[in-house]
């Protein structure tokens, strides 16, 4: 555990970073970091599979909905699995510094996919506005842009980074809020929950364990979103462990 040299009190946090370099949390945040979002892996990994097992009996396993669902599911996976290994790598300084800057770099660019891929299933399932269609594609196409940028300015305009995140996270919202009802409540909720996070994110080194902070939104809002796609889009509460017992008594997933 981190301690301060001159009172032998548990260091909370670090001071900002300043220019390129990245923010060196203590201890506790490290901890914090790597528990917040490993403790999500497991969860994600079962609740993928719900999702593209419930999509897959229902529809076909080469379906739209399947393949919308498994781009969705792994996006997810890889997000909190990406994100644990680097904090791992970097808390016991596993591997060489190239790597563990490779993995800094992956985990950043996983917020991008994940982002595009949250919006695969709205965008390909569900019909567009006119002239909107374009999205299915260009969501990953501002993806792409997104991560390009990252590692080329890996750390070097940190506010432009969160500001791209951002825009990358709303422009897609203004079709996709467009669209039938269903769904658009867990929707926004989801998004106000990650835009908080977003503020967390910004708080390394004034608020203690901020960045765990951030972890755990992220988490909460990705479930919203998840179980927006499981209700909604599949209609089977099924994928959903919460909701699945009320109605598996009708439910042709559940009678699988």
């Amino acid at each position: 555990m981190s301690k301060n040299s001159s009172s032998g009190r548990t260091q909370w946090m670090n001071p900002v970073a300043v220019g390129r370099a990245g923010y060196e949390p203590t201890t506790i945040e490290h901890w914090a970091n790597i528990l917040s979002h490993g403790a999500f892996v497991a969860p994600a990994m079962w609740l993928a599979w719900l999702l593209v097992v419930a999509a897959g009996v229902a529809d076909g396993w080469h379906s739209m909905r399947t393949v919308a669902c498994g781009i969705y599911g792994l996006a997810l996976v890889l997000l909190f699995t990406v994100s644990t290994v680097f904090h791992v790598a970097s808390f016991c300084m596993l591997f060489t510094w190239l790597l563990r800057q490779v993995l800094h770099r992956a985990d950043r660019a996983m917020i991008y996919v994940f982002i595009a891929a949250s919006y695969t299933p709205w965008l390909l399932l569900q019909p567009l506005p006119p002239g909107m269609v374009h999205l299915r594609w260009g969501v990953w196409v501002l993806a792409v842009v997104g991560i390009v940028y990252q590692q080329l300015f890996h750390e070097m305009y940190k506010m432009v980074d969160t500001t791209i995140y951002v825009t990358i996270g709303v422009v897609p919202a203004l079709a996709v809020l467009q669209m039938a009802d269903a769904g658009m409540w867990e929707l926004g909720l989801g998004g106000a929950v990650y835009l908080v996070g977003v503020v967390f994110f910004k708080l390394d080194g004034r608020l203690p364990c901020a960045h765990a902070v951030w972890h755990v939104l992220v988490g909460v809002a990705s479930y919203v979103h998840y179980v927006a796609v499981a209700t909604h889009l599949l209609a089977t509460p099924a994928a959903v462990p919460h909701l699945a017992a009320p109605h598996c008594a009708r439910d042709a997933v559940c009678e699988q």
